[in-house]
């Protein structure tokens, strides 16, 4: 007897994810604020967190796009219309051990 069943959601990458996943440092323009740039990048489905850091840079990203024409235009995107002054990209190798 099946009594319910459910969806689990979640941000995880499957185990056959063959896109990139990323960390992009991200430094704001001066006249950007802070608070409406993290509620910026909460509209773009590429970007999976943000974090406010302390250093040269404002905002840690974590990001995920298909392959690298997706995340050169993610990082067009930041400078146009997210605010970003300055930014510095590193790709993840392989996703960390559970």
């Amino acid at each position: 007897m099946i009594v319910g069943y459910c969806a689990v959601l979640g941000t995880d990458p499957p185990e056959h994810f063959s896109g990139i996943e990323a960390f992009i440092d991200v430094r704001l323009t001066p006249d950007r604020d802070s608070e409406e740039f993290l509620a910026w990048t909460r509209g773009v489905r590429q970007i999976l967190d943000a974090v406010h850091v302390t250093g040269p840079y404002d905002y840690l990203l974590r990001i995920r796009t298909a392959d690298t024409a997706a995340l050169d235009r993610l990082l067009r995107l930041l400078k146009r219309e997210g605010g970003a002054a300055q930014t510095q990209t590193r790709l993840a190798l392989r996703p960390s051990a559970d």
